[in-house]
């Protein structure tokens, strides 16, 4: 299973605006959350430039910042809202992705079309054989269409299979692992959200901002496996949770950084 990925200016930047919704913020709002989390405020402007630059933010007003939602990385990090919906009732079915003619020689462009692949629960069953449940809500088309945007390379062959020679367990994907991290996330954004704590207000700020990239990242990453496979997830309980722990990070936020929510 993939790690959380590391905080860095740029990925700061993407996540404050992403919990500060339709609400822009100004820069130097922006660059005093970098310093809560151990950057200087030149790493956050360079950032904001460069982000500005990749179209991923606009600005609605001079000196302020918010995303620009229908970029594939926004809608990304909005999937888990609607989690559910993504899911069909699973026949024995699997979605098998082959890539023989796949180069692993450009370690970068192999790095980016494995992320592809994993961002929609596949997995390597053996060299070159990706396998999942074909348990979405999505057509051939639609889900080739959905790889090659994330990066998958279109090499690549996608094949929809009713039997396998190979017998893919939920161990493949890490699924007790998957669920027990499911279950801390979950135990922290409860206490987050039920005690005040000893920390101070930029502290706790800080780890709002931690436990929530944590959360949003598990739940858009889960491979959404069928659950009479793998047992029980605690992914609808977190999901669930989300929304409240969301604005409960946001307020303390827009209140230590003065800023009031459109």
């Amino acid at each position: 299973m993939a790690t959380l990925a590391e905080l860095t200016p740029r990925t700061l930047v993407l996540d404050l605006l992403a919990v500060a919704r339709g609400t822009a913020m100004p820069a130097p709002a922006l660059a005093t959350g970098g310093e809560i989390m151990g950057f200087k405020r030149g790493a956050i402007r360079v950032a904001t430039s460069r982000l500005a630059a990749q179209n991923l933010i606009e600005s609605p007003q001079r000196g302020h910042w918010k995303l620009v939602e229908a970029v594939p990385w926004a809608r990304e990090q909005a999937r888990w809202q609607n989690l559910d919906a993504l899911l069909a009732p699973w026949t024995g079915r699997w979605w098998v992705i082959v890539t023989h003619r796949v180069s692993r020689s450009n370690r970068s462009r192999w790095r980016q079309h494995e992320r592809a692949l994993w961002q929609r629960g596949f997995s390597e069953a053996e060299r070159d054989v990706f396998v999942r449940p074909a348990n979405l809500a999505t057509h051939f088309e639609t889900l080739w269409e959905q790889l090659v945007d994330l990066g998958m390379d279109t090499n690549s062959v996608m094949l929809n299979a009713g039997e396998l020679s190979l017998q893919p367990k939920p161990d493949l994907w890490a699924s007790r692992q998957r669920h027990r991290l499911l279950q801390e996330v979950l135990a922290e954004m409860q206490s987050l959200i039920a005690r005040p704590g000893d920390e101070g207000e930029e502290q706790r700020c800080a780890h709002f901002l931690r436990v929530g990239r944590a959360a949003a990242r598990i739940l858009n990453t889960d491979p959404l496996l069928p659950e009479d496979w793998t047992g029980p997830s605690p992914r609808r309980e977190v999901a669930a949770l989300m929304p409240r722990f969301i604005s409960a990070g946001r307020n303390l936020w827009f209140h230590y950084l003065g800023i009031k929510e459109a």
